[in-house]
């Protein structure tokens, strides 16, 4: 009590403040408004596609624990679920890849297939999968080393991914496919993705490997002869027919289904009569007619057709797409069970070769409703899991994807995904298109006309700019040594983003047109004498249309990156399609064209899906922003590049 006396007053007023301000924050801290848990989603007002064929209207979709818990056109209370408004937007299952491959195809080692494993696989999954509503996939091929991980990985949830079922190594032949094409100059490869077998004894210890290993497939090449892989011809061998029928046999034994790599129709004619629960890519090497016998077979049999349309555009058998397209719609019609696959190279390609796939279906024939049961409904059959997935239904995993359009309209509305649920989580919700601050742009004065010439002067680019500052066109011709190859007209903003655009190319009847209207870019015309109409959602993101003679703006902006948008008219897998690219100052460099000294800015351009394949090079003029030359990383700048020979 003593020492409690002897304490000054400023003291004793240093204590009571220092109560008071405990005790304030304390009753701040218990009265603060509860944050609202939440448990669970509540679609409200949606459009329904179930995954078998039907739809319903203005529906509430209760998602809760992972699963949908109630479907309803009444009024659905949920405090705890998190509300999403779902007027004017569609609901759908996710989408289910029947055969696709994630493994990179340069892995040489344990420790290369760790780090892929570990340092891609998730980014491959987050960025190129699921945004695209892809939620369960079936592998192909992949090093056991690999796919028995990321199996794991997944189920654990340390890694976030779509449900994965697996195949392991592959049966085949000694010298087969993948053995002589994967592995043929990569040991590990081999050894990690092929079971070459000659024997029966062999087939008997693969499948017991397999089986243990808790594969959900087995899977077989059964082709032979000249095989083209990646622009190679290789030969192959086929494995022995007693032995593939001993594969089928005793898999069933083993509670294994098998699915089988195959071509040719002969081939397919005796998968059949084995017994072959799944045939992978088809009849390629003819277009069958509606009384073939083979139909009658495939029905007779009950095997899954697996088709895989966008494969075919890897190969360079001229026939082999049509005769896929043709032998689909024929299959569908005969009562096939069909389900999607692509053969989709997930470190190479992304999510958009799913949607790409229903487009070729409803270019074969089949409605867009029809195509997406095949990715759904179907695709669930195939795998065993009709009873959890591939439909929007009370009960169901809810594996979800929120459009905002309506892909059984449009098939091409796949593309407007809003947001993504892989049993009842969150996953994607649709990111803004960034915008940038890129500043008006003026041509030097003086400057009407800029003409680029490729090294061995093959080919002529004129850039004709005269028109810009009063109509805001800039015109584009390129000329060959056979005459004009193409003639572009670019309507365009202040900062060079596109507003429209007429391109025309005579050699193979293409006439194109597209403006932009709102978020969109709506295209039509003919592409190679084709009909096309598509819409591409852009927002406020650059579309430049003019590709490196739009960076002019970009090197007089204070932006180090940007991401912009351009239409692929081209003979690759980009045509027609809306391609996303990266540019960034890579820094200044001092360089000689044509006798003349340039002070430059670098800048580096990748297509974002693809980096690896391609990176260009561009130098741009520091005082006017003129682009002065092109190349490409990894090879001299000169060859095969443009560069700035004349201006005027």
């Amino acid at each position: 009590m003593l020492i409690f006396l002897k304490i000054p007053f400023i003291g004793w007023l240093q204590i009571i403040i220092g109560v008071v301000v405990v005790v304030f924050v304390l009753t701040s801290f218990l009265l603060r408004p509860k944050r609202k848990k939440t448990n669970g989603f509540l679609i409200k007002n949606v459009h329904v596609i179930v995954g078998d064929g039907s739809e319903l209207l203005h529906q509430n979709v209760l998602v809760k624990n992972g699963v949908i818990e109630k479907i309803s056109g009444e009024n659905i209370e949920d405090k705890a679920a998190a509300v999403i408004e779902g007027d004017g937007m569609s609901l759908m299952p996710g989408l289910i890849d029947c055969h696709l491959h994630i493994q990179g195809l340069n892995n040489r080692s344990d420790a290369d297939s760790d780090q892929f494993l570990y340092e891609r696989v998730p980014e491959i999954f987050k960025d190129k999968l699921l945004p695209y509503g892809v939620t369960t996939i079936k592998d192909l091929c992949a090093p056991k080393h690999f796919i028995y991980k990321l199996r794991n990985e997944i189920k654990k949830g340390t890694i976030t991914g779509p449900e994965l079922f697996i195949v392991g190594p592959n049966f085949t032949a000694p010298d087969g496919h993948p053995a002589n094409t994967l592995g043929g100059d990569n040991p590990w490869m081999r050894q990690e993705m092929a079971i070459e077998v000659s024997t029966p004894e062999q087939v008997s210890a693969g499948i017991r490997e397999l089986k243990e290993a808790g594969v959900d497939f087995l899977k077989l090449t059964y082709q032979g002869g000249d095989f083209l892989y990646f622009d190679k011809l290789l030969q192959i061998n086929k494995i022995n027919k007693s032995l593939m029928q001993q594969l089928i046999r005793e898999g069933k034994e083993n509670g294994l289904r098998t699915t089988a790599h195959v071509y040719y129709k002969e081939d397919v004619r005796e998968l059949l009569e084995a017994g072959i629960y799944g045939i992978e890519h088809g009849i390629l090497d003819e277009a069958l007619a509606p009384d073939d016998d083979i139909i009658r077979l495939w029905k007779e049999s009950g095997a899954h057709y697996v088709p895989t349309v966008n494969a075919m555009t890897y190969e360079k058998n001229p026939d082999f797409l049509p005769n896929n397209m043709h032998n689909l719609k024929l299959l569908y019609d005969a009562g096939i069970p069909i389900a999607m696959g692509t053969d989709n190279m997930l470190e190479m390609m992304g999510g958009e070769v799913e949607h790409r796939e229903l487009l070729y279906y409803v270019e074969a024939g089949l409605t867009p409703m029809q195509a997406i049961v095949l990715a759904t409904k179907n695709a669930a059959a195939h795998l065993g899991i009709s009873d959890r997935k591939g439909l929007v239904k009370e009960g169901m995993e809810a594996d979800l994807i929120l459009l905002e359009k309506n892909p059984a309209e449009d098939i091409s509305n796949i593309q407007y995904i809003d947001k993504v649920l892989l049993q009842g989580k969150m996953v994607y919700s649709q990111r803004a298109i960034s915008s940038y601050k890129i500043p008006d742009y003026t041509y030097p004065e003086g400057v009407s006309v800029l003409k680029y010439t490729t090294s061995g002067n093959t080919e002529s680019r004129i850039i004709d700019v005269s028109a810009y500052t009063e109509k805001e066109e800039i015109y584009q011709t390129i000329t060959t040594d056979e005459g004009i190859f193409s003639e572009e007209t670019f309507a365009v903003e202040s900062n060079l983003s596109c507003r429209a655009w007429h391109y025309k190319r005579p050699s193979d009847h293409t006439d194109l047109t597209a403006e932009k209207v709102g978020d969109y870019i709506q295209l039509t015309g003919l592409f190679k004498g084709k009909p096309q109409e598509k819409t591409f959602k852009i927002g406020d993101g650059l579309w430049y249309q003019m590709m490196d003679m739009a960076l002019p703006a970009f090197i007089a902006s204070e932006e180090k990156q940007i991401v912009f948008y351009s239409i692929g008219t081209g003979n690759n897998r980009g045509a027609m399609g809306l391609g996303e690219f990266a540019a960034e100052k890579a820094g200044d460099e001092t360089i000689e064209v044509n006798g003349k000294t340039f002070d430059c800015v670098k800048v580096t351009l990748v297509l974002t899906a693809f980096p690896w394949a391609w990176t260009g090079l561009f130098w741009y003029d520091k005082g006017t922003g003129q682009l002065v030359k092109v190349g490409e990383k990894g090879k001299k700048a000169t060859k095969n590049a443009n560069q700035l020979v004349e201006i005027r």
